[in-house]
């Protein structure tokens, strides 16, 4: 049997190379200020799309944490609520929903690349998660696996 892991997974870890990314990002956005301004989209859009989506992201993220926080106490797989969106909700939060909702609010086209950042970089670090779930609860996590997407929610792009 496994060794329990974390609670957290691989989160420690993605938080301090995203938080790091994103500072080197803000930055040179600041330091080049105004060429890496959005342009292409209306202030007004730009505000409103920003704003909907962290207002989107922030319960998600919420809701992620406490459901997290009772299935690492109870020893069990949830399948339903927001893991019913995608396996890893509480990374989906910050990478598809409130980053990019914070970087349409600073204005930084530049800043756009940081959740594609943290994209790649979950689906690198999820591994070790993915694999500690299939060795702790077998077919049931296979099975949940095979038909939820990864870290799009709504299969977006339902990945494995």
């Amino acid at each position: 049997m496994a060794q329990k892991m974390s609670r957290w997974g691989v989160g420690p870890l993605f938080v301090l190379l995203s938080v790091g990314y994103s500072a080197v990002i803000v930055v040179i956005s600041k330091y080049y200020d105004p060429i890496f301004l959005i342009g292409f989209m209306p202030d007004q859009v730009r505000t409103v799309l920003g704003a909907a989506l962290i207002a989107v992201g922030i319960p998600f993220f919420i809701a992620s944490v406490v459901m997290v926080n009772k299935a690492y106490n109870s020893d069990c797989l949830v399948t339903g609520g927001v893991f019913k969106c995608c396996r890893h909700p509480l990374y989906a939060s910050w990478a598809v929903l409130i980053v990019p909702g914070i970087v349409l609010l600073v204005n930084s086209w530049l800043g756009l690349t940081a959740p594609v950042f943290m994209y790649v970089l979950l689906r690198i670090l999820v591994r070790k998660e993915e694999e500690y779930l299939a060795e702790v609860f077998g077919s049931e996590y296979l099975a949940y696996k095979t038909r939820t997407p990864c870290i799009l929610p709504y299969g977006i792009f339902k990945s494995s």
